[in-house]
């Protein structure tokens, strides 16, 4: 779920700037939810399998609300971490793809998303208003932009 503050404006948090802190770097980690009994919802396993991942170190879900600017919330969003050499090398492109694929479960399940490094900061996020029909979904990546050598 998202809790917007009133505003006449959209959400927006400027992942350019200085990052926001998902986690402390020497935070311990919940870890995934897991169930002997019954399928985890949400069930990101299969999609870590499917997408054969190797950026993706830990994923689990906030069970707090996260501010992610003035006017943006999250409730209990899925939190994945990823290692940040393997993420930088994905480049723009390469991280949209796994952003998405990995939203779009969670989606599913009425989740948001958001991707953090194992140093806590935050890069990605990718959040749905699930009060809309159809929904609203936005993605964002913080970029350091496209560079010359990207293209030859």
């Amino acid at each position: 779920l998202i809790y917007p503050v009133n505003s006449q404006t959209s959400p927006e948090i400027y992942l350019n700037k200085p990052t926001k802190s998902c986690f402390s770097e020497d935070a311990v980690l919940p870890f995934p939810p897991l169930s002997q009994t019954e399928p985890s919802i949400p069930n990101l396993w299969l999609a870590e399998k499917l997408y054969e991942d190797k950026v993706m170190k830990t994923w689990y879900i906030e069970n707090t609300m996260i501010q992610l600017s003035p006017n943006l919330y999250l409730d209990a969003p899925i939190t994945l971490v990823v290692d940040r050499e393997k993420w930088n090398a994905q480049q723009y492109l390469g991280q949209y793809v796994f952003v998405n694929r990995f939203a779009t479960v969670a989606q599913n399940y009425g989740y948001n998303l958001r991707v953090c490094n194992l140093q806590g900061d935050l890069l990605a996020y990718y959040y749905c208003d699930f009060t809309t029909s159809p929904l609203n979904c936005k993605v964002k990546i913080r970029s350091t932009g496209l560079r010359r050598r990207d293209f030859k």
